[in-house]
Formats: C-alpha cells, sequence, structure tokens
C-alpha cells in the first residue's frame, strides 16, 4: 500500500509554537539572532539605568583623602566653633585657618562639605 498525497503542503503549523513569535517548542532553542538581540536589549537597558542615575554624588570627599594641610585647616575651624560655642564661622576665621599656599576649589568645597557635615555654616559678618 503506497502513500496518498493528500495535496496539503506541510507548513508546519501542526508543530506547537512554530511560527508564532515569542512561543517555542519544546527542547528548541531560539536561533542565534535572538540571542544577539537580548544581548542588545541588556546594553541598551544598562545604558538607560545608567542614564537615569543622578550625575553628581551625594557623599563628600573622605576627609583622609585631604591634604594634611587642609585637613589641618579643618581641625582649626572646627576648633574655633568649638570654642565659640557657635554653629557660625565668618569668611575671616575661614581664611585665617587656610595654608599659605594657593588652594583649590575642590579643597575649599572639601572644607564646606566637612563643615556642613558638623553643622557649621560659614557666613559674613562676625561669627
Amino acid at each position: 500500500m503506497g502513500k496518498r498525497d493528500s495535496g496539503k503542503r506541510d507548513t508546519g503549523k501542526d508543530e506547537p509554537g512554530k511560527d508564532e513569535p515569542g512561543k517555542r517548542g519544546p527542547d528548541k532553542r531560539e536561533p542565534a539572532g535572538d540571542d544577539a538581540q537580548v544581548r542588545r536589549q541588556r546594553v541598551i537597558d544598562g545604558l538607560l539605568a545608567d542614564a537615569l542615575r543622578p550625575a553628581f554624588s551625594t557623599t563628600g570627599p573622605s576627609r583622609e583623602m585631604l591634604a594634611p594641610d587642609i585637613q589641618g585647616a579643618i581641625d582649626a575651624l572646627l576648633a574655633m566653633a568649638t570654642a565659640r560655642k557657635s554653629r557660625c564661622l565668618t569668611y575671616e576665621d575661614l581664611e585665617e585657618a587656610l595654608p599659605a599656599r594657593d588652594v583649590s576649589a575642590e579643597d575649599l568645597e572639601a572644607i564646606f562639605w566637612v563643615l556642613a557635615e558638623h553643622g557649621i555654616e560659614v557666613e559674613d559678618g562676625e561669627g
């Protein structure tokens, strides 16, 4: 007995999940192109997550990373505020405590940051 031809073409539609996007039949792997797409999407997701992070840090500079003369200036300013029992210092106080060398903007920022952590403000006028 011979096999009869029904005249229908085998489209593979009777296999579960075949030709349906996102579905696979049992024990079938996605083609390599889909793996590349997944990897690309992971990279895109990572770039988007990085873009949504704040551009600045909310933590201050590490005091141990500051130059010794800047650490000394901070110690002098904290001692001044403690001696006066004041949470306010003047810019003149700041100038007196600064080292003789040119101080960078980063050093000044670090000084203000540490003083702020101790609740001390630098203002115009008398301390």
